[in-house]
């Protein structure tokens, strides 16, 4: 039994990306659409790297989150166990950005999800991610709905 499965996985509303209670979050609020999950987003200066430009850890956790959105929105409850980004151009501060994330294929417990930010104006891709997901099954050996 894997850690996953020792534990509930719970929404407090304080999810540094899309948590409604955490005043200092990303504020991401996410749609879901053809089978992929959809964002636009704003970053403030205080998510800065260099100046004008967004931190990569910010752009790190946009592509988590918009990833993660798609795994458990399209297969069920779970956690990343593995991501690799790859940064493409600056993502601009004050600028909005759209993030999308999909589902590429899964086996069993696995998924792998991709997802990409690209600036709104003009559709430029700014960084694209792909991260590997372990999904926490129910008793039934079923993926547990987002909200169990």
């Amino acid at each position: 039994m894997s850690a996953i499965d020792q534990r509930p996985l719970a929404d407090d509303g304080l999810c540094f990306a899309c948590g409604e209670h955490n005043l200092e979050g990303l504020g991401m609020r996410v749609r879901l659409e053809d089978n992929q999950a959809h964002c636009l987003l704003t970053l403030a200066p205080r998510y800065q790297g260099w100046a004008n430009i967004a931190h990569g850890g910010i752009v790190c956790t946009v592509l988590d989150e918009i990833m993660a959105y798609a795994v458990i929105h399209f297969i069920g409850q779970g956690v990343t166990t593995s991501m690799e980004t790859t940064f493409r151009q600056p993502v601009p501060l004050g600028k909005q950005i759209k993030a999308r994330g999909w589902i590429v294929q899964r086996r069993g417990r696995l998924a792998e999800a991709a997802g990409e930010i690209r600036l709104a104006a003009d559709d430029a891709l700014l960084a694209q991610g792909k991260a590997r997901w372990l999904i926490k099954l129910g008793p039934d050996g079923q993926p547990l709905p987002r909200h169990a």
